[in-house]
């Protein structure tokens, strides 16, 4: 009889109750709607996972630029010292060639000064002897 209901749709289950759809069937659709919504729940845990990653990936990039934007500034700063210091370089070589050329001027007029002064002293010591 149960072959009879079986040609005609109709189903007894596992519980004596007339069925539709062929309990096997009924059974196997259960599982994979049981395994869909376990399917769905993994991705939901999934995208809310890939979601805690974006921002922080976000929240670190963003930490990056601003690390990356400071090392700019040292960078840009370091070069300003360095132009300065070349700076100061060159003003201090100037002051010493300066005074280089000075104390040369000053070398020549002292002996200058001591060759007109060995000549007075020649000429002083010329007029007492002679008198």
């Amino acid at each position: 009889m149960s072959e009879e209901l079986g040609n005609s749709g109709i189903y007894i289950d596992d519980l004596y109750a007339l069925r539709v759809i062929d309990p096997e069937i009924a059974s196997e659709t259960n599982e994979l709607k049981d395994e869909c919504e376990k399917f769905t729940d993994k991705l939901k845990e999934f995208r809310h996972i890939i979601d805690q990653f974006a921002n922080i990936v976000e929240l670190f990039s963003t930490e990056v630029d601003q690390i990356k934007m400071r090392a700019i500034g040292v960078q840009n700063l370091l070069k300003t010292f360095s132009k300065q210091r070349e700076s100061e370089q060159q003003a201090i070589q100037s002051e010493i060639i300066e005074k280089m050329v000075e104390l040369d001027k000053l070398k020549i007029e002292y002996q200058y000064l001591q060759r007109v002064e060995s000549e007075q002293q020649e000429i002083i010591d010329n007029y007492y002897q002679h008198q």
